[in-house]
């Protein structure tokens, strides 16, 4: 899951013909679903994306008058890739993985905020460190190019450590796991539910999560070209059925839960934990965190642009954006507050 995949980037590269072919896709009009359109929604394995099969369950799309068919993918890079090649209406995803597309001509917009990853990240260490700056000369797991490669040059900064400070052993975050439970590495930057995983083992512990940098790891919606100039009250009934969801969540959470871990064939138990690392935003802090402005994490575009410094010194974007501005959409959740009375959304974390 949310990994920004090579093959993907080259594919975007090769493909001059994909974004005439992703603005053909999605034909609703202003008053919702016409003629019979099904709107596909690419949905993976990370925790905050499994709300959308509380929608399905609760037939929340239908109240809401679109027809919306989740398309689940094992794994997540191709999801990115059916999207950039208009197979997809509509994707959940990490901000990072908007950045590649958007840069090679593929029409996108976030057009909702789903969550801040709040704990779901973290780098975890054996017994021979305890701290960020004992890291120095230690061999640290990770996939080199993805959000976790991100976040640890984040947490090493905060050590007064750059990656040449530490053996960097460039690893699938779902080999990761496994190399530090072998002791192959010192320590491992990862994603629930490895993270999880890898804190079982005996004297491990976590060093930091993303629980201690919130903005740094955005997940969104984003629509494509053709949704975004024929399907816009469409947009918008997604959104609504996605916030009738949230308040079925606060109020009905055991049976949220039962929707989710159906969807994500876990069981709830397991659910809760996977949805404890996740910070959900109301209608209102998605607007403030596309529009704020703000010189830090608290502005998606920041983020974003801070996300595509790093890819570009990494080798995986040649260029940045023009203006990460362009990367956001609010209007779809100004239109979506303006005729909901109340915007609840549940309190994920485990007490």
């Amino acid at each position: 899951m949310r990994k920004i995949i090579k093959k993907v980037l080259v594919l975007l590269l090769s493909t001059a013909f994909i974004a005439s072919s992703l603005a053909g896709c999605g034909s609703g009009d202003e008053k919702g679903a016409s003629e019979g359109k099904t709107y596909k929604l690419g949905v993976s394995a990370y925790p905050a994306f499994y709300t959308w099969y509380i929608c399905q369950e609760e037939d929340f799309f239908k109240k809401n008058n679109v027809k919306v068919e989740l398309v689940n993918f094992p794994v997540y890079s191709d999801s990115v890739q059916a999207f950039s090649t208009g197979q997809l209406d509509m994707l959940s995803i990490a901000t990072p993985d908007t950045i590649a597309p958007y840069i090679n001509g593929i029409k996108l917009e976030s057009v909702l905020v789903l969550d801040n990853s709040n704990g779901a990240d973290g780098l975890v260490a054996n017994s021979s460190v305890n701290s960020i700056a004992d890291l120095k000369g230690k061999s640290v797991a990770t996939e080199y190019g993805t959000i976790e490669h991100f976040f640890l040059l984040n947490v090493l900064k905060t050590a007064g450590l750059k990656e040449s400070d530490i053996n960097m052993v460039n690893l699938s975050i779902s080999d990761s796991a496994p190399a530090f439970l072998s002791d192959k590495v010192d320590a491992a930057c990862l994603w629930e539910p490895s993270l999880s995983q890898a804190l079982a083992k005996k004297d491990s512990k976590l060093l930091t999560s993303s629980k201690d940098t919130p903005g740094l790891i955005p997940d969104v919606l984003v629509a494509g070209g053709g949704m975004l100039e024929n399907g816009k009250q469409d947009i918008v009934n997604v959104i609504n059925a996605y916030y009738d969801a949230m308040d079925f969540y606060v109020a009905n959470e055991d049976k949220a839960i039962k929707d989710m871990a159906k969807g994500a064939q876990i069981s709830e138990a397991e659910m809760r934990v996977a949805m404890s690392g996740s910070k959900l935003f109301t209608i209102q802090e998605g607007i403030d965190t596309m529009d704020n402005k703000a010189e830090d994490y608290s502005y998606l575009p920041y983020t974003a642009l801070k996300i595509a410094e790093f890819l570009k010194g990494v080798n995986l974007i040649g260029e940045l954006p023009d203006d990460s501005a362009k990367l956001v959409n609010s209007y779809y959740l100004k239109e979506v507050l303006k005729g909901r009375k109340s915007n609840p959304v549940p309190d994920t974390s485990m007490n």
